[in-house]
């Protein structure tokens, strides 16, 4: 996958942005909004019309200064070194919405402000992993269909959370297009909370598995500035390739990678 292959919503007058995106999330689950205005009013009134931007996690408060429904994503060294999630440089593992809200949000937002240095080598200028939890799943049953059902049923249980919440991973959809469109919620610390934690609960093994077969089968995507995704809640992941956090060129100060994206979910 590629961004010519994703289907696209381009801008237009509001309503038919909202008409092209609705009909791409129908037929595909994610849509892509190139050339998006960095207007933080205009986004959220944008996102509204697919649901209320939450504050992050569904209950705490995002670290944009204009907003708590959005996530800004930049890197820090300061918040860094405190292993604050949205300021590392280091790659993150893919994952889904971070809120344990149950009904589940329906729909994540990714907006990239600014894709800051592309010049890196591969794997280190911050691509974009997407990932569909029905290939994971089919993965998951081709590579060890004795096993599988087995599996499933550990994730469809009560799976201890951080903070003491137990909410199942992997849950049936209403609406599901195949054996294995089935919903999941995986929140980027669960499986270093249940190797730390439980690391003899019936769940953590069937989460270190699709946690890397997740990353196995995930799909790079270069964001460029003023891409929006949006993508379905209980069929996409996303994750992240590494970013060059700062670097020094040759007679220059020492310089830190501008790269920016706002992440939203939306209830």
């Amino acid at each position: 996958m590629n961004l010519d292959t994703l289907p696209v919503a381009p801008i237009a007058t509001n309503s038919d942005q909202v008409e092209a995106v609705t009909a791409a999330l129908a037929a595909h689950s994610l849509a892509l909004v190139p050339r998006f205005p960095a207007e933080t009013d205009r986004f959220l009134d944008f996102l509204s019309n697919f649901g209320e931007p939450l504050h992050y996690y569904g209950d705490g408060t995002g670290t944009h200064p204009s907003s708590g429904a959005i996530w800004r994503i930049k890197y820090d060294p300061a918040q860094a070194a405190r292993r604050e999630i949205h300021a590392v440089d280091g790659p993150l593992m893919p994952h889904s919405s971070q809120s344990l809200r149950d009904p589940r949000p329906p729909y994540f937002c990714m907006f990239m402000i600014d894709h800051g240095w592309l010049d890196m080598p591969t794997g280190k200028s911050g691509a974009s992993l997407l990932v569909r939890w029905s290939d994971v799943l089919e993965r998951m049953h081709t590579v060890d269909p004795g096993g599988y059902a087995e599996i499933v049923a550990a994730l469809e249980a009560s799976v201890p959370h951080p903070g003491g919440i137990a909410r199942p991973v992997v849950y049936r959809l209403t609406s599901p297009r195949g054996p294995y469109d089935l919903g999941v919620r995986l929140k980027s610390d669960l499986l270093e909370h249940l190797r730390s934690q439980l690391p003899e609960h019936p769940s953590t093994r069937a989460v270190e598995l699709l946690s890397t077969t997740a990353l196995e089968v995930a799909q790079r995507i270069q964001l460029r500035s003023g891409d929006l995704l949006l993508l379905d809640n209980d069929r996409w992941g996303h994750g992240r390739e590494s970013v060059v956090g700062r670097r020094r060129r040759a007679g220059r100060e020492p310089e830190l990678n501008p790269r920016e994206l706002w992440s939203v979910t939306l209830g």
